[in-house]
Formats: C-alpha cells, sequence, structure tokens
C-alpha cells in the first residue's frame, strides 16, 4: 500500500486549515531586539500560532468559524517566554562580579583578583555565580584560594543557583 498520497493529502490539509482565532490590526512584537511592535496580526489554531504578519499574509486563515478580535492598536505577544530575571538582585549582578563562565579555577581567581584590584580596602565582592561544574574535576573553590588575592576585601561570592556561597577569611571574620 502507497501512503505517499495519504500523507500529502495530511500535509495539504493542515497547510490550508484555518484558524481558531485571529487577532488584527494590533501591534505585534514577536521578541525581536528591535523591541518595538510591528502593524499586524497573528492566527492561532488549537492553541498554536499558526501565522504572524500582515493582515494579507494572515487573512487567508480566517475561516466562517474564525473568531477574529480587532486589538484597535493594542500590543499583541504571539508567545511570551519568562526570562526568569529577579529584578532586584538582577540589577545587583549588573554591578558584581561575574563569575558565570569562568571554566577553570585559576579563572575564577584571577577575576576576582581583578575585581579586588578596582575596590577600596574594606569594600565587598559580591555576586559571582560561579558553576564549577564548568572546571576539569569540578572541585568546589575555597576560601584557600582567594584569601591571598583579597586580603582588603571581604567577598561573599554564590554559586549560579543560589545553593553555595564562598567567603573568604576577611567576610568571616567581619561576621564573627
Amino acid at each position: 500500500m502507497n501512503l505517499r498520497p495519504l500523507v500529502l493529502l495530511a500535509l495539504l490539509s493542515a497547510c490550508s486549515s484555518k484558524a481558531d482565532l485571529v487577532i488584527v490590526n494590533g501591534l505585534v512584537w514577536t521578541g525581536l531586539s528591535t523591541g518595538k511592535g510591528q502593524p499586524g496580526a497573528v492566527a492561532i489554531r488549537a492553541d498554536k500560532i499558526l501565522a504572524v504578519g500582515d493582515s494579507a499574509t494572515v487573512a487567508r486563515y480566517v475561516g466562517s468559524k474564525t473568531r477574529v478580535l480587532d486589538a484597535h492598536g493594542g500590543l499583541v505577544m504571539p508567545g511570551f517566554a519568562d526570562g526568569h530575571t529577579h529584578f532586584i538582585d538582577g540589577g545587583f549582578q549588573l554591578a558584581w562580579i561575574n563569575l558565570r563562565d569562568a571554566t577553570t579555577p585559576q579563572e575564577f581567581v584571577r577575576r576576582i583578583k581583578a575585581y579586588a584590584a578596582s575596590l577600596k580596602p574594606g569594600e565587598w565582592i559580591l555576586g559571582g555565580d560561579w558553576d564549577h561544574t564548568l572546571w576539569p574535576g569540578s572541585p568546589l573553590p575555597t576560601h584557600a584560594w582567594i584569601d591571598s588575592v583579597t586580603p582588603n576585601n571581604p567577598v561573599f561570592v554564590n554559586r549560579l543557583d543560589g545553593h553555595m556561597a564562598l567567603a573568604n577569611a576577611a567576610a568571616m571574620s567581619a561576621w564573627i
């Protein structure tokens, strides 16, 4: 039995299916870095986006049972992905040390040393988001690694998941 005609028919009927919902006259923003919505429309069937584009592109998805919703120039976001930023911490992280992509313990220490050199004595080094699983052998960092490069600055840097942190001797003595 040759299934090619059936598969072709199924594909063609899927391509020509009509939308359950079409949203027109909106400023459609698809998440592109341009940051601005563009005048357009969105076609949706069974909770899936069929098409995003200008009215002419989306018009072919309108059938007799399609509900057409007028956005009246409002913002339409055909998909939404939560970037999951904790805004306060995310803001602070912009000013803190970045250790997320340090791929070796040596790079981890080098970055902390360089960051400490830019601070006044007593200023804290915070943030980090280090990931020891990127390092050969995945060793956990110890305060001994960084004590010699941060004698005048307390350090408290966290692992990227927030479940671990590293403090140097200056930070530990500040808490006693």
